[in-house]
């Protein structure tokens, strides 16, 4: 029998929301092991190479394709995919005279104030992810690289250029971003590295810039008790009540191995929506709350009408785009008067403008870096690769040990790359357009929900393009890089 596509669409939305189901269960602390294997067995139909090559024959939308695609490779590789996420979950470092678990050992860094305890502990944790994560991490890698080539592309490079991603394209763009800001970022590292924590540029680590973003100085500004209610009254101005919504839950329930970090769990689209939060409280912690409501929001306000690889599907620049929206506010210095009593505000604006620019160029040195995975460099190529790149771009040595661990699937870098852009390029529109605090403007906030309502029915650069007639670029982010950095 042909494949039905209205079928097909329902079973994705089923086989999604119970993938969904299952990560907010082992991620919030209510399941203590991930079983992604089950859902694929019971979806079996749903993950063959025949399902894949049927939606291409049929000219299946390309969402759908890429959905079938991700679907079967994730399939053949699926065991060793919750082998790692139970490896992770059950693997401790030993430090200090204690047991610290593997997921807890980048928060440990954070609070770690002495530079020879988080080097050493950083180390530790290096050694792990060589000897536990790493064989598991190389054996997935081969198995996607093999499964890729069954679906008829010679890469997972190529397997995603035929799905419309650009990444290649994308590439030159962000190294030109990476040239334009090369200068000002290295100077603002060496000036927060000696001035936060007394260590010199050439003797730092990552495990510094993890205690350097962590930002302590600013605690007393953004206690965990004002977190929620600077949200819901965010959300509040721009006409939406966020404890009125019967499709958002809202999981503030602290229980033993919930994720400290904020999540969005979008298990059915737009009807249940899980937003999942352990307020800790610091700026970061803000970050990550607001960054997930903006997921939560976008998601709570898509059409329901849509066909579901507009909801579930479709480009995740989209989504991320809308979270920055909001993440970024807690870094607009009008906003922080209205909302929050930051003793410095200008030094913490300045501080998020410098932690921006730090991920941008992270993530444009991981798509150089994915461009030669993805495009099938030998494997023990890659390790000393992904530590060039990465340590060229934030200025500091980066260990070779996470060249697996540090790839997100699916070229997913592209996307948050792409939101940063769409991001900065909407924001300026917004502010020109009903003025420098458009977040209190309740007018504002109906265009968002307009464009909420649209899903991922359009990519970013198009999406962007009807609204400001601009083209995506980094060009605006450079600038206010430079701006702010000055």
């Amino acid at each position: 029998m042909p494949i039905d596509l209205p079928t097909y669409r329902d079973r994705l939305e089923q086989m999604t929301a119970e993938a969904l189901e299952e990560y907010y269960s082992h991620n919030a602390g209510l399941k203590p092991t991930l079983e992604m294997s089950r859902i694929y067995e019971r979806y079996a139909d749903m993950t063959t190479l025949q399902a894949a090559r049927e939606l291409i024959d049929v000219a299946a939308p390309v969402e759908l394709q890429r959905f079938a695609g991700e679907a079967y490779v994730g399939d053949g590789v699926k065991s060793l995919t919750d082998a790692v996420a139970n490896r992770e979950a059950a693997t401790v470092v030993e430090f200090d005279g204690q047991e610290i678990p593997y997921r807890a050992v980048r928060p440990r860094l954070l609070n770690e104030p002495d530079h020879a305890r988080r080097r050493e502990l950083e180390r530790r944790r290096r050694e792990v992810t060589q000897r536990e994560l790493n064989p598991l991490l190389a054996q997935a890698l081969e198995g996607e690289r093999e499964l890729t080539t069954r679906l008829g592309a010679g890469s997972v490079l190529a397997l995603y250029e035929r799905y419309g991603y650009r990444p290649r394209q994308l590439h030159v763009s962000t190294e030109r971003f990476l040239a334009a800001t090369h200068d000002v970022y290295l100077s603002e590292l060496e000036r927060l590295l000696a001035e936060q924590l007394g260590v010199a540029v050439q003797d730092a680590v990552p495990a510094d810039i993890s205690r350097l973003m962590r930002a302590p100085q600013f605690d007393p500004g953004f206690p965990s008790r004002a977190a929620l209610p600077a949200l819901r009254q965010t959300l509040t101005d721009l006409g939406v009540d966020l404890d009125r919504q019967a499709n958002v839950e809202l999981d503030v329930e602290p229980r033993p191995g919930k994720q400290p970090r904020a999540f969005c769990a979008p298990i059915r689209v737009p009807g249940r929506v899980v937003l999942v939060v352990l307020p800790q409280g610091g700026q970061d912690d803000y970050n990550a709350l607001f960054h997930e409501a903006g997921h939560t929001e976008h998601f709570a306000h898509m059409r329901p009408s849509l066909p579901a690889e507009h909801r579930v599907l479709g480009d995740n620049a989209v989504t991320e785009g809308f979270a920055f929206l909001l993440e970024h506010l807690v870094a607009d210095p009008r906003w922080l008067a209205a909302r929050l009593q930051v003793p410095d505000r200008d030094a913490y604006v300045r501080f998020a403008a410098f932690s921006k620019l730090f991920f941008i160029r992270r993530y444009a040195a991981k798509l150089a870096y994915e461009l030669e995975l993805h495009g099938g460099a030998p494997l023990e190529s890659l390790p000393g690769r992904y530590a060039a790149l990465l340590s060229s771009a934030v200025g500091v040595p980066c260990p070779p040990s996470d060249y697996l661990e540090d790839v997100d699937s699916g070229f997913y870098c592209t996307c948050y790359l792409r939101a940063w852009a769409f991001e900065a390029q909407l924001a300026a529109w917004l502010r020109d357009r009903y003025g420098e605090t458009w977040f209190r403007r309740p007018q504002a906030g109906g265009l968002l929900r307009e464009l909420w309502e649209l899903g991922q029915s359009l990519d970013a650069d198009a999406l962007l393009g009807q609204i400001t007639g601009e083209p995506l670029e980094f060009d605006l982010l450079a600038d206010q890089a430079r701006r702010a950095l000055s």
